[in-house]
């Protein structure tokens, strides 16, 4: 018994439109993997790295209180950067 070529035609239509249903599917469960994995990894690094902070007694050295000011000025920038590039996209501006 033979298909019509109506129904063939109809069957190879649906397996196409299913073909490419099927790749936009891959290609947005890809795109969505690019953003997920960095968090990932970020969050196992961090749980392996621990916590590397030092304790410094600061009697023994002595700075000076306009390097403190600086160091304190550039640690506040680095962080409100980091939040910045967090948050997503941020330009400079004049």
């Amino acid at each position: 018994m033979e298909i019509s070529p109506v129904l063939q035609g109809l069957e190879i239509t649906i397996i196409g439109i299913l073909m490419v249903f099927a790749g936009l599917i891959l290609t947005f469960v890809m795109i969505n993997l690019f953003s997920v994995i960095p968090s990932v990894l970020k969050k196992i690094q961090k749980k392996s790295s621990g916590n590397r902070e030092k304790n410094i007694n600061l009697s023994e050295h002595s700075i000076p209180d306009d390097h403190l000011a600086v160091i304190a000025a550039v640690l506040n920038i680095e962080k409100k950067l980091k939040v910045l590039k967090e948050q997503g996209r941020f330009t400079f501006r004049d």
